[in-house]
C-alpha cells in the first residue's frame, strides 16, 4: 500500500553531438538529422504531459545548428540535392552508404520503398538501380530521419508517406528545406517549452570537454591508481573556466537569462570542476551514482543517491544530483525491443522499488526531500524504438502523471529542496564506472593528450594571449576525440574523428612554424605501433583456387609495449550469405573471436579494454594484449564453395 506522500522524478535529457564543422563543411551529417528527427519532437512529445523535465543543451551543437542556416551543409545533404539523373557512380556508392546506415527495423522498414531498396543498396548491384530509384533514396533516407511529430503536424511529410514512391525534384527539395525549417526552430521551441513552467533548460561546458582533465588530466588518477597518465600532464584552468563560462553565456544571449544548472560532458566532475562551476553561478550538477559510491566510500548505501548533496568550493556551494543508473539504462538500452506498455509499467514498478528502499531506511517522511534522478541522452537510444519512441514515452508520461504516485520536479527544484546531504569531498568520475579510462590511460589516448598539450606550448610560445590560446584549442578539448581512441567504441565513421584530431592539430603547429613530435599525416594508432611490421600471407589449403577466390589476404602484427594490432586485410567486403570468423588465441590461452559478414561486425574479447575496428581499406583491426605467440584461425563461409579455413601462426620478438 503506498503512502499518501509521493515519490519525487527528476528527468534530464541530454542532447549532444560532437562538432563536425571543418572548412569544406560538415564531415558528418548527425546534428541535421538528429535535429529533424529527435531535438525538436522530444519537446513536442513532452510537452503534450503535465511531467515536467529538463533539457540539457550542448552550446557548440547550437553552433552548428546556426551554421546550417547560413549555408553550411553536411555530404549526405550534398548527394541529396544533387538531381538524381545527374549522380556520379563515385556519389552513387557515397549515398548509398549513408542510405543504408541507419536502424532498418525501426526507421526502414516502416517505409516500404525503402526497405525494398535496401538490400540492394547493401549489395553490389547498384548500377541496377535507375535514376527514379536514386531519387527515391535520396527523399526517403531524409524521410526516415524526420520526427514522427513533424511528419503528423506537416502537409509535405503527410504527401510524401501516402506517395509512398516516385518522388520528384521538387519534393526532394522540398523535404530538405523543412529540414533546415525545423533546424532553425529547435531553439525557438526549447524556449517555448520551458515558458510553460513544466521544463527547465541546462547546459553543458561549451565544447564539451571532460572538465577534470582539461584542469588538470592527473585527477584521473583518483579513481584510476595503477594507470599510465600522459606525462608532462594537461593542465589548462582557464580554458575549463572559459568552457564553462561560454555555455552561460551563449544560452543567456539565446533565451535572456542564464541557465541555473550544468550537466558536465559525460557526467565528468571533480572537485577542482566544481569549484569552477560555483565560481560561474552554477547552483546544480549532476553525475552517476558510481561517483557518489566512490565519494562516500565505506559509508555509502544505495538510498543515499536519492538525495541531493552539497559541496562546499573555494567560490561557494554547490548542489550535486546523482542518476540512477539502472533506471537511466533501461530507458537508454533495455525498453527498445519491448512493447511500450510493458516497458512503462515496469519502469514504474522500478520506481515504487526505489521508494519502498528509500522509506525502509529513512522513513516515509524522507520522501518530501529525496528524489530519483533519470538521466541519459536524449537523442542516439529513439532510433532503436518503432515510431523514434514516442510510444513508449507516451506510455511512460501517462503513469508518471499521477500525482497521487509521483512529483515530477526538474533539476532546479529538486536542487532546491531541504534536507541536502553534505559532501566533504567528491571523487573524480564520470557516469561510465565512476572513472576517467574511456578518455584517457591507453597509449593511443595518452598519445592524443600530449600532442594536445604540445599544441598549447606551441601557441603560447608564438604569442598568443589566454583566450586566443583556449579559443584555438577548445574544438580539441572536447570528449569525443579521446572518446573515437578508445579501443572499445566502433563505428563506421570512427576513422573520421582521427583524420580531423590530427587535421586540427597539423594547422595549429604549422601556424606556429613548429614540427609536431610525431607524424601527424598518420592515424595516431599506427604512430603509436613502434616495432616492425610482421606480414603473413594466407593460404588456403594447396589449391589455387583457394587463393583466387579467398576474401582475406594477409595477417600482419605491430608492437608498442604492452599492446600489438594485428590486421586481418580482406580483398573486398563480404557479400551476403558469406562471413569470415576469425578465433585469435594468445598465450594466455583466452579466445577472442570476430565475426565480419555483409552487414555486420561483432566482436568479443575476454578484457574490456581490447577492441576491434573495420577500416574503409578492407581491413579488420584486433588491439590485443601483447604475447608472443598468437594463433589464429580463419573460416571463410563462401556461398559457392562451403567453408574453407585455415591457421595462422604470428610470432614477434
Amino acid at each position: 500500500m503506498l503512502g499518501s506522500i509521493p515519490l519525487r522524478i527528476c528527468f534530464l535529457w541530454h542532447q549532444h553531438q560532437p562538432d563536425y564543422r571543418t572548412p569544406e563543411g560538415f564531415y558528418l551529417p548527425w546534428v541535421r538529422l538528429h535535429a529533424t528527427k529527435d531535438y525538436r519532437d522530444l519537446a513536442s512529445i513532452l510537452r503534450k504531459h503535465t511531467v515536467k523535465h529538463t533539457i540539457n543543451i550542448v552550446p557548440s551543437m547550437l553552433q552548428q545548428l546556426d551554421a546550417y542556416s547560413t549555408g553550411t551543409t553536411d555530404e549526405l545533404q550534398r548527394l541529396c540535392t544533387i538531381a538524381a539523373a545527374e549522380l556520379t557512380g563515385d556519389q552513387k556508392q557515397h549515398l548509398a552508404h549513408w542510405a543504408t546506415t541507419v536502424q532498418r527495423d525501426t526507421m526502414v522498414s516502416p517505409l516500404p520503398r525503402y526497405n525494398e531498396l535496401f538490400d540492394e543498396l547493401l549489395g553490389h548491384s547498384l548500377s541496377n538501380l535507375d535514376e527514379q530509384a536514386w531519387r527515391d533514396v535520396q527523399v526517403l533516407v531524409n524521410l526516415a530521419w524526420t520526427g514522427p511529430e513533424t511528419r503528423r503536424k506537416n502537409a509535405l511529410c503527410a504527401e510524401l508517406l501516402l506517395q509512398g514512391r516516385n518522388y520528384n525534384e521538387e519534393q526532394k527539395h522540398a523535404l530538405l528545406q523543412l529540414h533546415l525549417d525545423v533546424m532553425s526552430d529547435v531553439v525557438p521551441s526549447l524556449i517555448s517549452y520551458e515558458a510553460t513552467g513544466r521544463c527547465e533548460l541546462s547546459v553543458t561546458p561549451y565544447h564539451h570537454p571532460i572538465l577534470p582533465l582539461i584542469i588538470d588530466s592527473r585527477v584521473a588518477a583518483e579513481n584510476m591508481p595503477h594507470a599510465d597518465l600522459p606525462n608532462p600532464p594537461y593542465q589548462a584552468v582557464y580554458h575549463a573556466k572559459r568552457h564553462v563560462a561560454r555555455a552561460i553565456a551563449d544560452w543567456t544571449a539565446r533565451s535572456g537569462h542564464a541557465p541555473a544548472g550544468m550537466w558536465p560532458a559525460e557526467g565528468s566532475l571533480s572537485m577542482a570542476a566544481l569549484d569552477v562551476m560555483a565560481e560561474h553561478g552554477v547552483a546544480w550538477t549532476a553525475t552517476d551514482e558510481d561517483v557518489l559510491l566512490h565519494s562516500l566510500g565505506p559509508q555509502w548505501h544505495q538510498s543515499e543517491k536519492f538525495f541531493p548533496h552539497v559541496v562546499a568550493t573555494e567560490h561557494g556551494e554547490i548542489t550535486v544530483l546523482f542518476r540512477d543508473h539502472a533506471l537511466s539504462d533501461a530507458i537508454g538500452f533495455e525498453y527498445a525491443r519491448w512493447n511500450p506498455e510493458h516497458a512503462a509499467d515496469d519502469f514504474i514498478r522500478r520506481l515504487e522499488e526505489r521508494r519502498r528502499i528509500i522509506v525502509a531506511h529513512h522513513g516515509e517522511e524522507a520522501l518530501r526531500n529525496a528524489v530519483v534522478s533519470i538521466i541519459l541522452d536524449g537523442e542516439n537510444c529513439w532510433e532503436f524504438y518503432q515510431n523514434n519512441g514516442e510510444d513508449f514515452l507516451d506510455a511512460l508520461m501517462n503513469r508518471c502523471s499521477d500525482k497521487a504516485r509521483f512529483e515530477s520536479v526538474t533539476c532546479s527544484e529538486a536542487a532546491a529542496s531541504d534536507g541536502k546531504r553534505s559532501l566533504q569531498h567528491l571523487s573524480a568520475g564520470s557516469w561510465i564506472n565512476g572513472t576517467f579510462d574511456i578518455w584517457i590511460g591507453s597509449h593511443v589516448k595518452n598519445l592524443a593528450w600530449r600532442l594536445l598539450g604540445e599544441a598549447k606550448v606551441a601557441l603560447e610560445g608564438a604569442g598568443g594571449s589566454q583566450d586566443e590560446v583556449a579559443q584555438a584549442l577548445e574544438t580539441l578539448e572536447a570528449s569525443d576525440w579521446f572518446w573515437w581512441y578508445d579501443d572499445r567504441h566502433q563505428a563506421p565513421n570512427k576513422p573520421d574523428f582521427d583524420v580531423n584530431f590530427r587535421r586540427h592539430l597539423l594547422a595549429i603547429f604549422e601556424k606556429c612554424g613548429v614540427e609536431p613530435t610525431v607524424d601527424l599525416l598518420r592515424p595516431l594508432q599506427e604512430v603509436c605501433m613502434t616495432s616492425e611490421l610482421i606480414r603473413i600471407p594466407v593460404v588456403f589449403g594447396t589449391a589455387a583456387m583457394h587463393r583466387s577466390t579467398a576474401l582475406v589476404r594477409d595477417v600482419s602484427i605491430e608492437s608498442h609495449e604492452d599492446w600489438q594490432r594485428i590486421t586481418v586485410q580482406l580483398e573486398r567486403r563480404p557479400l551476403e550469405l558469406e562471413e569470415v570468423v576469425l578465433q585469435i588465441q594468445g598465450q594466455d590461452g583466452f579466445e577472442r573471436a570476430c565475426l565480419i559478414s555483409h552487414d555486420e561486425f561483432l566482436w568479443r574479447s575476454p578484457h574490456h579494454d581490447e577492441g576491434f575496428e573495420w577500416l574503409p581499406s578492407n581491413a579488420a583491426v584486433l588491439y590485443v594484449h601483447h604475447h608472443k605467440l598468437w594463433t589464429i584461425k580463419i573460416m571463410e563461409e563462401r556461398s559457392e564453395q562451403g567453408q574453407i579455413s585455415t591457421l595462422v601462426h604470428l610470432s614477434t620478438p
